[in-house]
């Protein structure tokens, strides 16, 4: 039987069958990209992305929904940066972005998740679509030198006649580009993503435990305040605690550990009798509870000890009151003759110190 589709292409004649269907544009779907040496590329379509069931916490769908808006209103293509640590809810934002934009923009979404020969061409010659790079930077690994992310940045520019909404999901911005960061033109938002307050905590917990009790909760809620946990150490914690296993048992044989380095940056604020306050930082471990430890400051020429059995957990960080600390005078002999001694100290407050957004 004959072939009854004829297609030409670069002068290459090729015959199909009554299977071959020819579209005007792209269909609104999801496709991973296949690159071959010999046919060159190609799309597959794959499972839509989608958020499922999945509970949402935080500012997903008001990010979201200033995407789709921004590129509804924007006469050229749109460039969306989402930074963080792994397991910060990126992926799901991505996921809820593909969904949104099927439903909402009637536009296909294209995974890439290979870096091949030429592959910034062909995505310059695909039509109005969504482009998810997702682990930019583990992807195209510079290794010393940026060809791998330099041939984007003439598509990343938006001047091409074809509008496109374009996405990298970054954990780790120190391998991006220069000429991607801060340029507005290339990427216009920006998105930041932090590791959840202890109220998102609870409030996970409450959703994802049934019957979970409040000590239960304020062991974990605690846990976080001495070791920065995402969604995917909450998602390991809360199913082990929907099988009634006790936290304080089954943390250590979880897939969540402290680095080598054992100790946390911390804030030590001294508040005097008198109403002022001096601030010590040193390295400290929140998990000791009966070793003494101590901060020493030679700026301020003092140093605290204290245990963390005494400190009491607050909002504002761990408590030590009046009695519960020590505070020793490291001047010259000649310097405290000359100031005289200490004031006292009514209470101190320990707080971890994370890392300074980079946000306004």
């Amino acid at each position: 039987m004959p072939a009854s589709t004829i297609v030409v292409a670069g002068g290459q004649y090729r015959l199909y069958g009554d299977s071959v269907q020819t579209f005007e544009r792209l269909p609104v779907a999801t496709y991973t990209i296949h690159f071959s040496q010999m046919s060159g590329y190609s799309l597959r379509q794959s499972a839509p992305l989608a958020p499922g069931a999945e509970t949402v916490y935080g500012s997903h769908a008001q990010r979201v929904d200033r995407i789709v808006r921004g590129y509804e209103d924007m006469d050229r293509s749109l460039g969306v940066i989402l930074s963080g640590d792994k397991g910060m809810g990126k992926s799901l934002l991505l996921r809820m972005l593909a969904e949104q934009a099927r439903e909402r923009l009637e536009l296909p979404t294209i995974l890439v998740q290979h870096s091949t020969p030429g592959l910034a061409s062909f995505l310059d010659n695909l039509g109005e679509v969504v482009i998810i790079f997702d682990e930019f930077e583990k992807i195209f690994a510079s290794n010393g030198e940026d060809e791998a992310q330099a041939q984007f940045l003439s598509l990343f520019d938006g001047l091409s006649v074809t509008k496109r909404i374009y996405v990298l999901s970054v954990n780790n911005l120190g391998g991006v580009n220069e000429f991607m960061l801060n340029r507005p033109g290339r990427f216009h938002y920006h998105m930041r993503f932090a590791y959840p307050e202890p109220e998102t905590v609870a409030t996970y917990l409450h959703d994802q435990v049934p019957g979970i009790t409040l000590a239960q909760v304020d062991e974990v809620v605690e846990f976080s305040r001495k070791y920065d946990i995402n969604f995917d150490h909450l998602r390991a914690i809360a199913f082990e605690l929907r099988r009634r296993e006790p936290f304080a048992e089954v943390i250590g044989d979880l897939n969540i550990k402290r680095n080598e380095r054992a100790d946390s940056f911390v804030e030590a604020r001294i508040t005097w009798q008198d109403g002022k306050a001096d601030v010590l930082a040193g390295p400290i471990d929140l998990f000791d509870r009966d070793s003494a430890q101590s901060i020493n400051d030679y700026d301020i020429d003092v140093s605290l000890r204290f245990r963390m059995c005494d400190a009491v957990s607050t909002t504002e960080g761990y408590r030590l009151p009046a009695g519960t600390f020590e505070l020793i005078d490291l001047r010259s002999d000649h310097r405290k003759a000359q100031d005289g001694d200490l004031p006292a100290a009514a209470f101190v407050i320990l707080r971890r110190v994370r890392k300074r957004p980079i946000d306004f």
